[in-house]
C-alpha cells in the first residue's frame, strides 16, 4: 500500500510554476507580510495537536492511503488560497467549479477556496446555470470544459497520489491549461489574509469525532463529512473506490474511527 503524508514545499525565485511571473499580492494580502502566523481559520487544530491527523484518504483503486496532519493541512490550504488570489486573481465575488472525483486534492482546494473567501460548486446543478471564473478538473475534461465555459480558466488535476502535474505524470499539458500540481506548489504555505475559524463558520458542529465515509457529492454532503467533523476539532477519513465490507471494517478499526456515515 502507498502510504504518506504529503510534503510541503516553499516557494523560490522570481517566477512562477511554468515560467509565468508571479502577480502582485492584492491589497488585502500585503498588509501583513511583515508577522508570521498561522492563519486562524484551522488555528484550533494546530493549537490542539498540530501533528495529528486531520484528513486520511484511502483510494482502493491504486491502493494509495494520504494522510494529512493540522500542520500539513495549513500548509496545503495556504498555498491553495495564495494561487486562488494571485495566480487566478480571484475575489470574493468569484466562483470555482471542482469537477473532480473524491480525493485529498478537491478537499484541500475547496478548503483553500474558504480561506480565499472564493464560492465553490461542486456540482453543475450548485452552479445554478452562472458561469464559473476556474474549473478544476481531470486533463481528460479539458477539452469539453474549456468548450463549454469558454471565459473560465481550466486547472487540470491528476489523479496522482502525491499531487504530480500532468507533464510531471508523463501527460501532455494542452494549450491554455494551468497545471495544477507544479503550480501550487510555489505559493507560499503561509496565507496573511484574514480568515474566520471554521468553529465560527459551523458552530454547531458536535463533538470531536473522526468520522469515516465514502466521500461526498456536493457542498451540503462536503460541509457534513469535511468541515463539520474539522470546525468541532475532529477528523475525516474518506474512503474512496470499491471495497467489501470486511475491508471497510478494517480500515475504520485502523484509524479508531469514531462514527461513519
Amino acid at each position: 500500500m502507498l502510504e504518506n503524508e504529503y510534503p510541503y514545499h516553499s516557494p523560490s525565485g522570481a517566477l512562477g510554476a511554468q515560467g509565468r511571473s508571479v502577480k502582485a499580492f492584492p491589497a488585502a494580502l500585503r498588509l501583513s507580510h511583515l508577522r508570521w502566523a498561522d492563519m486562524d481559520m484551522l488555528q484550533h487544530l494546530l493549537s490542539a495537536d498540530a501533528a495529528a491527523p486531520r484528513l486520511t484518504f484511502y483510494n482502493e483503486a491504486t491502493g494509495a492511503r494520504m494522510d494529512f496532519s493540522a500542520q500539513t493541512l495549513d500548509n496545503w490550504v495556504s498555498k491553495i488560497a495564495n494561487m486562488l488570489l494571485e495566480e487566478l486573481e480571484l475575489a470574493s465575488d468569484s466562483l470555482i467549479f471542482l469537477d473532480l472525483p473524491v480525493s485529498w486534492q478537491p478537499a484541500v482546494i475547496a478548503l483553500g477556496a474558504i480561506a480565499a473567501g472564493v464560492d465553490t460548486a461542486f456540482t453543475r446543478a450548485e452552479l445554478d446555470g452562472a458561469s464559473p471564473d476556474v474549473i478544476f478538473a481531470a486533463p481528460e475534461g479539458f477539452a469539453e470544459l474549456s468548450e463549454e465555459f469558454t471565459g473560465a480558466d481550466v486547472v487540470l488535476v491528476t489523479d496522482d497520489p502525491f499531487g504530480r502535474g500532468v507533464i510531471e505524470s508523463g501527460g501532455e499539458l494542452p494549450a491554455g491549461a494551468i497545471d495544477f500540481g507544479p503550480t501550487v506548489r510555489f505559493y507560499g504555505d503561509q496565507f496573511y489574509g484574514p480568515t474566520t475559524a471554521l468553529p465560527e463558520l459551523y458552530p454547531a458542529a458536535g463533538p470531536a469525532q473522526r468520522v469515516m465515509s465514502a466521500g461526498w457529492k456536493d457542498k451540503d454532503s462536503f460541509k457534513k463529512l469535511i468541515l463539520e467533523p474539522l470546525a468541532c476539532g475532529g477528523s475525516a477519513v474518506i474512503v474512496a473506490g470499491m471495497c467489501t465490507a470486511e475491508r471497510l471494517e478494517e480500515i475504520a478499526a485502523n484509524e479508531k474511527v469514531d462514527l461513519r456515515l
